[in-house]
């Protein structure tokens, strides 16, 4: 029974994508469903299937809702007719639309062999926290959920994660102050650059002493964005 794990959160800037890479890492047969307004995952376009949203407001206007409505079409149907283990990145201001409607939808899946999780990515922002119960809650016929604390912007009250989670699993990725360079490299090559990125043409740009650390910046977020997201891996991969 192949699993559909979604990764949300309708605030942007809150590490999603950098979540969905350290999945794909982490699982590296799994293709990769990406729904956003512009192609993010770059470098794993070998892998993924890209469908752009949203619907143009003077479309939904015009046809009464039907575009809302019929824009993530696709979307579900590729979701349907998953085969294997699958990650799905979804873009800001699109998780509580389209989870609703996967959630809804969520016996006619079971019956086609699909089971359906949720990670859900959150920061120290009030709302990313606000966002982050809803999501949860919309996707509650999903048959996992997730919660990873990003602490970007440090780390999130206790009492306050506990709310939002509550006897779900949660993982935290602590915060990396990488090199400017380190941060160029990782905006165009993803996580997998930390196997691929040349030491000897860093030392010769950068000389000896900031090559390493590009390379070891790299190296270190790489390892702890896949030990974050290590718990919803497992759930995907198991029973496969």
């Amino acid at each position: 029974m192949p699993k559909v794990l979604c990764v949300g959160q309708d605030k942007g800037g809150a590490g999603k994508s950098l979540a969905a890479r350290a999945l794909a890492e982490a699982v590296p047969s799994a293709p990769i469903i990406e729904v956003d307004s512009t192609r993010r995952l770059l470098e794993l376009e070998h892998r993924t299937s890209f469908f752009p949203m949203r619907a143009e407001r003077s479309e939904i206007e015009r046809t009464g809702g039907r575009a809302a409505r019929a824009e993530f079409d696709d979307v579900i149907n590729a979701i349907a007719s998953a085969t294997e283990p699958t990650i799905v990145d979804i873009g800001a201001n699109t998780g509580k639309s389209l989870l609703s409607i996967l959630a809804d939808l969520a016996p006619d899946l079971a019956e086609g062999g699909i089971q359906l999780g949720l990670l859900v990515i959150v920061t120290n922002e009030p709302g990313a926290i606000a966002e982050a119960s809803p999501l949860l809650t919309t996707a509650k016929a999903f048959d996992a959920s997730f919660v990873l604390e990003n602490r970007l912007r440090g780390p999130i009250d206790p009492a306050t994660l506990k709310a939002i989670a509550g006897s779900r699993p949660v993982s935290v990725l602590p915060e990396f102050n990488l090199e400017d360079q380190a941060q160029q490299i990782l905006q165009g090559a993803g996580l997998v650059a930390a196997e691929l990125v040349d030491a000897k043409k860093l030392t010769e740009l950068h000389g000896i002493a900031l090559g390493a650390r590009i390379r070891r910046d790299l190296t270190a977020l790489r390892l702890g964005a896949m030990q974050a997201v290590r718990k919803p891996a497992e759930w995907l991969v198991s029973g496969a």
